[in-house]
């Protein structure tokens, strides 16, 4: 006798966020991509060479090597110009922001809708470890050390125009587009239509700026749109635009996807850090791939949430979707939503 396991998917019917039945159809069981690096050889004698390259890869930016500074002083080095990138930003998207007169406006208003940081130091080290990057210059184009992001409270594509459109005042203060990347699953969830982006090119073609734009999947279903712009002292710094719903979702997922990758969290999560210790490792091959539909599915329902009142607080009881019954709820998005608010 044949007997097939299916995955539940736990999207619902109706949008209705207060409906809690959930509806069961086969999925299609592919795991999440995990960043792999892969080294093959036609004889051993490549093989050895290429496995002595990646040792001294991952030693070279070592914590405990005198070189490590230069990897902390690289941090510090971004702080000021993705300041004055993010102040750059919110002068380009003033008309756009959430305010008092103007409370329908598609940016969340303050620091919820228009954000920069830098990553830390040992993050830094681990990604240019991962990507094989031996000097500072290639770390500095590594794109998301610096890193900025707008938070929209209404996500049509008519809104994600005015966003590009008031993109081009960064342009014209002197910053470079350099690459484009529009992650979607559909055409339709897309939240930048592809007339948006070819219009956007030209703009930037016509400046003398010739971006790489790209649309792009991910089995996860995340959806949104990432920009790399160059700064004027030759920098790389990362944009994103996404939704509120969809950076909610995000910001949970970010731990589990960590996890696969064995990266450590940063030590202020400490306590989120051994809620994943205990449970993760004991998750069996169905409930990894009930977990990975689960976290798919919440990507596409957070992406079809219409807009709401910028004041309206978000409610993880309500937002996210119920989390599975045969995961441990230790783990649902809901419980490591809250302990990421009490860590911050």
């Amino acid at each position: 006798m044949n007997i097939q396991f299916f995955t539940p998917k736990f999207i619902t019917n109706n949008n209705n966020r207060e409906l809690k039945q959930n509806k069961y159809i086969q999925p299609s069981l592919k795991p999440l991509a995990f960043d792999t690096v892969q080294f093959t050889a036609k004889s051993d004698i490549a093989q050895k060479a290429k496995d002595v390259a990646k040792t001294k890869v991952f030693e070279f930016w070592n914590t405990d090597a005198k070189n490590f500074e230069e990897i902390v002083r690289l941090a510090e080095s971004f702080k000021k110009p993705l300041e004055k990138f993010k102040w750059d930003l919110k002068r380009a998207m003033k008309n756009l922001v959430v305010n008092e007169a103007h409370p329908d406006n598609i940016i969340m208003p303050g620091e919820r809708g228009i954000k920069s940081r830098v990553k830390r130091d040992k993050e830094i080290a681990a990604k240019a470890n991962s990507r094989q990057l031996f000097t500072i210059d290639q770390i500095t184009q590594m794109g998301d050390v610096g890193g900025a992001r707008i938070v929209m409270r209404s996500a049509s594509w008519d809104d994600t125009a005015k966003i590009f459109d008031a993109l081009k005042d960064m342009i014209k203060q002197g910053y470079k587009i350099r690459e484009v990347e529009n992650y979607r699953t559909t055409v339709k969830e897309s939240y930048v239509s592809q007339k948006t982006l070819d219009k956007f090119e030209e703009y930037c073609i016509k400046h003398g700026q010739y971006p790489v734009v790209t649309n792009r999947s991910l089995p996860n279903s995340y959806s949104a749109t990432h920009l790399t712009f160059e700064l004027p002292d030759g920098k790389y710094v990362e944009l994103q635009i996404m939704g509120r719903d969809l950076e909610n979702v995000k910001e949970v997922e970010d731990f589990f996807y960590k996890n696969r990758c064995n990266k450590k969290f940063n030590p202020k999560y400490k306590i989120i850090q051994r809620v994943f210790d205990k449970y993760m490792p004991t998750l069996d091959e169905f409930q990894k791939e009930t977990l990975s539909r689960y976290i798919k599915d919440s990507y596409e329902y957070a992406r079809k949430i219409p807009p709401r009142s910028a004041k309206i607080k978000f409610n993880p009881s309500k937002e996210f979707l119920p989390f599975p019954y045969s995961l441990p709820q230790e783990l649902s998005f809901e419980n490591i939503h809250r302990m990421i608010e009490k860590c911050q």
